[in-house]
């Protein structure tokens, strides 16, 4: 079995950013996460509809590509199979407040309870709301991003506010050194989603091969879907 031994792994120097983002990026695979009932595949930029505020559906489509197995707004196994996701619903209930967050009418402080109110536990979900607000402030977290970043700062993932805070910090750091503005437009959404994506395959590799990152997994890994 391939394993990766290197001491260099575990370093991380921002002056090489944009080459280890260029490298993980490709590895990326194509989401292929589907509209339900349908052949449509799901697009993330298209359902961000970064010029407007998200609509229902726009947040329906965002939380299916999030995670198809628990974020569908229909519950698709089990006793409720067909019924309407009560997570999916939680969240709709707050979109006023998402888009009033997205055009900074709501603070990052009223964000924060209605994500722990929409999901009891984690952070996964909860900062994703953030995210498809304001793409450009608040990055895409899942158990894969947080693993490298956990490598390469020392830090440990709590699945706190805290967690998510300082990850952000950390994924703002690799975009300032890659020269990418921070602001609301598809473009620049666009090169940041490669970090994301460069740290999310990073990620996974660390977990599937690299022994410290393996020993430090928390168990605690059910509100990470198999997309995002």
């Amino acid at each position: 079995m391939y394993t990766i031994s290197s001491p260099d792994v575990a370093r991380f120097d921002l002056q090489n950013a944009r080459p280890f983002v260029e490298f993980w990026d490709k590895c990326y695979g194509v989401d292929d996460v589907k509209v339900l009932g349908s052949e449509e595949r799901i697009d993330y930029f298209a359902e961000l509809n970064i010029a407007n505020d998200l609509t229902e559906e726009n947040v329906r489509r965002l939380l299916r590509w999030k995670d198809p197995r628990h974020l569908t707004h229909l519950v698709l196994s089990g006793p409720n199979e067909g019924k309407s996701n009560q997570k999916v619903e939680k969240v709709l209930a707050c979109l006023g407040l998402i888009n009033q967050f997205r055009h900074d009418q709501a603070p990052e402080s009223g964000m924060r309870p209605a994500a722990d109110q929409a999901f009891e536990s984690g952070i996964v979900w909860k900062a994703f709301l953030l995210h498809i607000a304001k793409p450009h402030t608040y990055p895409i977290a899942d158990q894969n991003v947080f693993r490298a970043w956990s490598l390469h700062t020392g830090l440990k993932d709590e699945k706190t506010w805290d967690t998510y805070a300082a990850y952000c910090n950390y994924f703002a750091q690799i975009a300032e050194a890659m020269g990418i503005d921070r602001t609301m437009k598809l473009e620049n959404i666009r090169e940041l989603k490669r970090i994301d994506n460069a740290l999310f395959v990073f990620g996974q590799l660390l977990g599937d091969y690299y022994e410290p990152a393996t020993q430090a997994r928390s168990s605690a890994t059910t509100e990470a879907g198999p997309a995002r």
